[in-house]
């Protein structure tokens, strides 16, 4: 009996959750250290479902809110591992920084996508470095996501998706000039799972994210591929995250 009581209690919980507004504000914190010389700022995504929210949906913003810290928490400390690791902590009187800037938004006030910005530029290493890290989550489904959530356990979403990204990389780098990079498109875009790690759902569609180094060269920067989830309906599983394109 307990059991089925904290069952319907949670379920009840993400039911009253997706009957309310996410709301989406920013949290801001900095640091530096003169020993180091190098200093932090980030500004990242929090959650609340306003001050009449019940207990079970604030514990809803509290797990988003919680892995959304433990997210940028991970970034803070291998930037401070980096520069720990560097012989020379200025270079050209320059210490080290590490900048992370961020959206967040709702999509069908159920899906929340955020994308944290990180530029970090370590003193000592040949240039800096722009990365893109993503963090999705449904409150309606299973909660802090996966790609292969999205989707139904047979469907060939992998196929389909290294397949688009595949074409529009080879055709923007065609037009950019760069015709000799295909083994880097074909390894960096193929099906394979950790390929597509960094992603989020806006407008409708699924934007896929690629960063430096992974498809193209760091001249061409951070590649981002769009995927209307409309052609992938037959994919989709009609009782997760994107259920709402069923409707």
């Amino acid at each position: 009996m307990k059991v089925f009581i904290c069952i319907f209690i949670l379920c009840f919980a993400f039911a009253k959750s997706g009957a309310q507004t996410i709301n989406v504000t920013y949290k801001t914190i900095s640091g530096s250290n003169p020993d180091m010389d190098y200093t932090i700022s980030a500004t990242y995504p929090q959650v609340d479902f306003g001050p009449d929210a019940l207990m079970g949906v604030r514990g809803v913003a509290s797990d988003i809110n919680n892995s959304l810290d433990t997210t940028v928490d991970g970034i803070i400390k291998d930037f401070i591992k980096q520069v720990s690791e560097m012989p020379k902590k200025i270079v050209n009187g320059m210490g080290s920084k590490l900048e992370i800037t961020s959206n967040g938004w709702v999509s069908n006030e159920s899906l929340l996508s955020a994308e944290l910005n990180t530029f970090c530029n370590i003193a000592g290493m040949a240039h800096p470095l722009t990365t893109v890290t993503t963090f999705n989550y449904s409150i309606i489904s299973t909660g802090q996501l996966e790609l292969s959530n999205l989707f139904l356990s047979n469907a060939e979403y992998l196929n389909y998706i290294s397949a688009v990204c595949i074409k529009q990389l080879t055709d923007k780098a065609l037009k950019e000039g760069y015709g000799n990079i295909n083994d880097m498109i074909l390894s960096g875009a193929s099906a394979d799972a950790k390929n597509f790690s960094e992603w989020t759902v806006k407008n409708d569609s699924l934007d896929i994210i690629f960063n430096v180094y992974q498809v193209m060269p760091y001249v061409m920067g951070i590649q981002t591929v769009s995927i209307p989830l409309s052609d992938m309906t037959n994919m989709i599983d009609p009782k997760g995250p994107l259920s709402f394109m069923y409707r």
